[in-house]
């Protein structure tokens, strides 16, 4: 009936081939022993030896979705870190002078980095 290769736990696969299968027609005649088995851990569906289709219970479906939801609230805190450093009162007067700079005449920053340079060589 089905491939009893084990499934790792939740979603430590590493590809659909990973997971054990029934196919769809043992799914269709057998549903109770097929909902037992991917209480074990997820099922893939084949059809025409194809895998089709992935069960997962209910518990293995919130804990694929918190899995995808985990690195963008950690992006998002990251984020806002970076957001929150660049608005310390010394990066808004860096920014203010940089964009008060002008074309023609060169910081005196500039300058001095230059003739710094300069003096290097």
């Amino acid at each position: 009936m089905a491939n009893t290769a084990p499934a790792s736990h939740a979603f430590g696969f590493s590809s659909i081939a990973d997971l054990s299968e029934v196919t769809a027609s043992v799914l269709k005649n057998k549903f109770s022993e097929v909902a037992r088995l991917a209480s074990s851990g997820p099922l893939a569906v084949s059809r025409h030896n194809r895998r089709e289709f992935v069960i997962l219970t209910a518990e293995q479906y919130e804990e694929l979705q918190q899995s995808r939801r985990a690195p963008l609230e950690s992006l998002a805190a990251e984020f806002d870190q970076m957001v929150a450093k660049m608005n310390t009162p010394a990066d808004r007067a860096a920014r203010r002078s940089f964009f008060k700079a002008s074309a023609v005449k060169p910081s005196p920053a500039l300058v001095q980095l230059k003739k710094a340079r300069a003096h290097a060589r």
